[in-house]
């Protein structure tokens, strides 16, 4: 009870500050989403914050700020943006990540904030949802299974991933293209290896010198701090697969196509890369 009673006082202050700070004529919701919005929140979770607002350039922003000694992450979203997220027609597995991003947050939100009702409709909407049953097609990849064994292992997760996304599919809910987000994928990983992973794959994040940080990369760093081995473990292979996307530049092929390491493996790999997938898949 005092866990609870802790936790609401600082969400009852939080909100009061949002809202005081964060509210203008192009403001149409403020919701807290993630773990403080469905009561699991640890001791170092972050506070999420959405902000769907009209004109917001880029259509997707992060900022983060410090309140009372824990990180607020607030993303800020174009309303138009997101309608057409929700409403567009599926036309490859991308449109299901996009579209899949709103129903994970709008079905468990808090709304603190909004106009005319503009979340409420589309929270119903969320919580209704179901795929159509020809976008299947989309997460039927197979691919040829390579011979390299630490390109082997990388085929079988691949597969074991696409797997839980027909699962998710079937049930009208997201589908996400980061291990993280799927437990079953959360195999334990011990505190050396979940390191050494890490600082190889920050160091090969940092050289690419990208404009902004992954979520991906987030989500490691995180977990590396809360000593949280086996989430740095999967997180930091979640950044290693969009580095081997980056470093082999693939033809067009969907984000989680098992083909891709059948590919890889006939490539030459950057040396310090295929350490890190050694390390990942072996």
């Amino acid at each position: 009870m005092e866990e609870k009673s802790v936790a609401s006082k600082i969400l009852n202050g939080l909100k009061q500050i949002v809202l005081e700070d964060l509210l203008d004529e192009e403001t149409l919701s403020v919701m807290l989403v993630g773990s403080w919005a469905d009561g699991t929140a640890k001791e170092f979770s972050d506070i999420d914050l959405v902000v769907i607002r009209t004109n917001q350039s880029p259509f997707v922003q992060n900022k983060k700020y410090e309140f009372q000694g824990k990180i607020l992450d607030v993303w800020f979203h174009d309303a138009e943006y997101m309608m057409k997220a929700l409403n567009k027609q599926i036309e490859s597995l991308s449109d299901i990540y996009q579209a899949s991003l709103y129903l994970s947050f709008l079905r468990k939100c808090k709304v603190w904030y909004e106009k005319e009702q503009f979340i409420q409709n589309r929270i119903k909407l969320c919580q209704e949802w179901k795929w159509q049953p020809e976008h299947r097609l989309f997460i039927k990849m197979m691919g040829k299974p390579p011979k390299t064994p630490w390109a082997k292992n990388a085929y079988e997760e691949n597969l074991q991933m696409l797997a839980l996304f027909e699962s998710q599919f079937d049930n009208g809910l997201p589908i996400t293209h980061r291990l993280k987000d799927y437990p079953e994928l959360h195999l334990p990983a011990d505190e050396a290896k979940a390191k050494e992973l890490f600082h190889i794959t920050m160091k090969l994040f940092e050289e690419a010198r990208f404009e902004r940080e992954w979520t991906e990369v987030i989500d490691a760093k995180k977990a590396i701090q809360n000593e949280n081995w086996t989430i740095a473990f999967i997180s930091s292979k979640d950044v290693l697969y969009f580095l081997l996307r980056r470093a082999l530049n693939p033809p067009s092929m969907e984000r989680r196509d098992p083909s891709l390491w059948e590919f890889a493996e006939d490539k030459i790999i950057p040396v310090e890369l295929l350490k890190a997938l050694e390390i990942a898949y072996l």
